[in-house]
């Protein structure tokens, strides 16, 4: 989606601000421009006004980030974007309770800056305060510059990201505070087939109301809905088949390794003649040294040369996240996604065993899918009397 407007640190979490952003700083100044205050003070305040905002979700998001770290799960990122807020967690958390806690601390973020601003808008703000009855009160307040409107507004957007947030339209906050909340009392993927769907059903109802009151925001929000839980639930379902295989059934055990002493046009030979796209580099002792991935051969090739030496050019080991062969491959794709790494290595104590990719870990994805699938299509229909046979392919099914 291009590159970021601006980037920061914060309690050792990188913020990171999409360039898209500029469009939201335009329509407040557009927004507060027409209105009383003209064009040069109004643009000035909207755009005030429309920061503070977003200074809200940011802490909204920090919520979820800190809450997440209490459990041991970093947070890559926080982006900003037109529509929001979104917290890049490394992975959610399997426990139920965890994942409700992470997520209902984002709106209550919201709600207690509502309710610090409470004393100082109805104790000082009398005159504006006397007016949330009445909603072109209210917009005749927001628009106009001045202290007290601007913490009424602040105050009515964090109540109303509060509530607008824990609607069950997943993968939003409130969708996840459903999946978590289902999760108690019915298995994982049943849990998330059942948010994905209310999710889309409330995608389709902002949609409606997006088309009908021209809240091109909502369509944007129904696009991120659907999309949104269509791609959690096939992270859901990966991470499902791929708990049941190991690493080290994974292991392609007749992959070509290449040597520390050799030259790139060795890997050139051998990609030419093979399907194998990343190689495990050993020393000259037989040990593991390295990775000479995809990308750093076509770069090496193209800026160094075929005469380059493979230990110029490879990803050391000490980069590589390593893992057992007993380890099953969703936690192998955690530790892919937690090191930005596309290749993990496999050791059984101090024995090197190969290397496992991304590409690896789709080809047994849609092998080991297709496969559960199948099974599922050929299983019979379970005797509505035999209690015993109605319940075991569902165990099956559900620890796989």
């Amino acid at each position: 989606m291009g590159k970021n407007l601006a980037e920061f640190r914060l309690l050792g979490i990188d913020v990171k601000v999409h360039w898209s952003f500029v469009l939201v700083l335009a329509f407040g100044a557009f927004l507060y421009g027409a209105g009383p205050a003209g064009w040069l003070v109004g643009g000035l305040y909207g755009i005030l006004t429309f920061l503070l905002l977003f200074v809200c979700v940011t802490l909204h998001e920090y919520g979820h980030a800190l809450t997440a770290r209490r459990f041991g799960i970093q947070t890559r990122s926080i982006l900003l974007l037109p529509i929001g807020g979104v917290a890049n967690l490394e992975r959610m958390p399997e426990k139920p309770i965890q994942e409700l806690l992470i997520v209902i601390a984002g709106p209550l973020v919201n709600f207690a800056i509502a309710a610090l601003l409470v004393p100082i808008v109805f104790l000082f703000g009398t005159e504006a305060a006397s007016g949330l009855g009445q909603a072109s009160v209210i917009v005749d307040n927001l628009r106009e510059p001045g202290l007290l409107n601007l913490l009424l507004y602040l105050f009515l957007t964090n109540v109303l990201l509060g509530f607008f947030n824990l609607l069950p339209a997943f993968p939003m906050d409130g969708g996840r505070l459903l999946r978590s909340l289902l999760a108690m009392v019915m298995p994982y993927m049943q849990a998330t087939r059942i948010a994905v769907f209310v999710g889309r059903l409330m995608a389709v109802a902002f949609a409606i109301y997006g088309i009908f009151s021209g809240g091109i925001s909502l369509l944007l929000i129904a696009f991120f809905v659907y999309v949104g839980g269509s791609a959690e639930l096939e992270a859901v379902s990966s991470r499902a088949v791929l708990r049941g295989v190991r690493a080290g059934a994974a292991v392609a055990h007749d992959a070509v390794s290449l040597y520390t002493s050799e030259r790139l046009e060795r890997a050139v030979e051998l990609v030419m003649r093979s399907y194998q796209t990343d190689y495990p580099v050993l020393d000259l002792g037989g040990r593991f040294a390295g990775v000479l991935t995809h990308q750093r051969l076509i770069y090496a090739l193209r800026e160094l040369g075929p005469d380059t030496r493979i230990v110029e050019v490879m990803v050391p080991s000490t980069e590589i996240p390593e893992c057992s062969p007993d380890t099953d491959l969703a936690t192998v794709w955690e530790l892919m996604s937690q090191h930005g790494s596309r290749v993990v290595a496999v050791r059984a104590g101090t024995q090197f065993l190969g290397i496992i990719t991304n590409d690896d870990m789709s080809e047994v994805f849609q092998v080991m899918g297709a496969a559960i699938e199948g099974k599922q299509r050929r299983q019979p229909p379970a005797d509505p009397q035999d209690t015993g046979a109605a319940s075991k392919p569902n165990g099956e099914h559900e620890n796989v």
